[in-house]
């Protein structure tokens, strides 16, 4: 469990459904999301992953990784913020079972796209 607390913490940003809620996630990034207009590249995103477009699929991980990447934190807030994500995270798993498999599960997806996509953006 902490390995992937602290895998997430150290990756680009990204936004992540949990539940009902859309997160920030990321290095120095820790933010609520769900009512941020971004929140609508994810919609755009799977869209383009169930019609195999690669090219979408590459416009929509590179705005929703420039959107989360807005949502950083000051470095000096590093520590603070770090803490947060982790209760966070261990209040998800010892909450609601199937949305810490979600996001492990998108965190996942995230990494095999990023590595497909990396050129492209």
């Amino acid at each position: 469990m902490s390995n992937f607390k602290e895998s997430l913490y150290q990756k680009k940003s990204f936004i992540y459904q949990i539940g009902e809620e859309y997160y920030a996630i990321g290095a120095n990034t820790f933010a609520k999301v769900t009512d941020s207009p971004e929140v609508d590249n994810i919609e755009l995103l799977h869209n383009a992953l169930k019609k195999g477009n690669d090219r979408q699929i590459a416009k929509y991980l590179e705005k929703i990784m420039r959107s989360a990447n807005s949502y950083r934190a000051d470095a000096r807030e590093h520590y603070k913020l770090q803490d947060k994500l982790f209760k966070f995270i261990e209040q998800v798993e010892a909450g609601n079972e199937a949305d810490f498999k979600s996001l492990q599960e998108q965190v996942f997806q995230f990494d095999d796209l990023c590595e497909k996509y990396q050129q492209q953006i």
